[in-house]
């Protein structure tokens, strides 16, 4: 039986080990993707940050721990061969439901990032800092779930007051082109009815 057990936990430890290094070879994007289909195929609950119990990961942590503590307990001669067995399920158990664990824990954190979440263009924000006539000032604004802050100029190059709400209306070269809120509403008006007259 200590055969048995000692090939258990070789066998879950080369896979790791093979896993690790895989990982190492194609970089952290295809962990992420592995971690991903792990959680695809066998989540408990139906959410994102579920616990991955029914992946290959888990699955071989399980083995390993199941080995390691079989070998151990028959090797040490101390426990009766169906203790030694019922023992080594219960840890390559809790083995297996650590490892699950942790993957849920890392599928959790990840976030799909939405390129919207990133555009300024449209994006409202707060003059931090007055822009001076033909000068730069500070935008403050929040995107993606932060609040940032990006040099600005006036669409026009007119000056406009710290405190003003205004709208992105461009990024370029780490400026961001602002026009106040208000400028902006009255002009999106004009086009929509300069559109209706012509249609009419």
């Amino acid at each position: 039986m200590e055969t048995f057990f000692l090939a258990c936990f070789a066998i879950g430890l080369l896979f790791t080990l093979a896993s690790f290094v895989l990982g190492g070879v194609h970089g952290p994007g295809h962990i992420g993707h592995q971690l991903g289909h792990a959680g695809h195929s066998g989540h408990v609950g139906g959410g994102s940050g579920s616990t991955p119990l029914l992946n290959g990961s888990s699955f071989v942590g399980g083995l390993t721990w199941f080995g390691a503590a079989g070998f151990i307990m028959v090797r040490l001669g101390w426990f009766s061969l169906p203790v030694a067995l019922i023992a080594a399920l219960a840890v390559g158990a809790v083995g297996w439901y650590a490892i699950a664990r942790y993957l849920g824990m890392i599928l959790k954190g990840e976030v799909e990032m939405d390129p919207a979440d990133y555009r300024l263009e449209g994006t409202l924000g707060k003059l931090s800092v007055g822009i001076p006539s033909g000068g730069t000032g500070e935008v403050l604004f929040e995107k993606g779930g932060t609040r940032r802050s990006e040099s600005a100029r006036a669409l026009g190059g007119a000056a406009i007051p710290r405190g003003v709400e205004v709208v992105i209306t461009a990024y370029e070269d780490g400026f961001a082109t602002v026009q106040p809120w208000g400028e902006f509403v009255a002009a999106r008006e004009a086009l929509v009815a300069r559109a209706e007259k012509k249609e009419a």
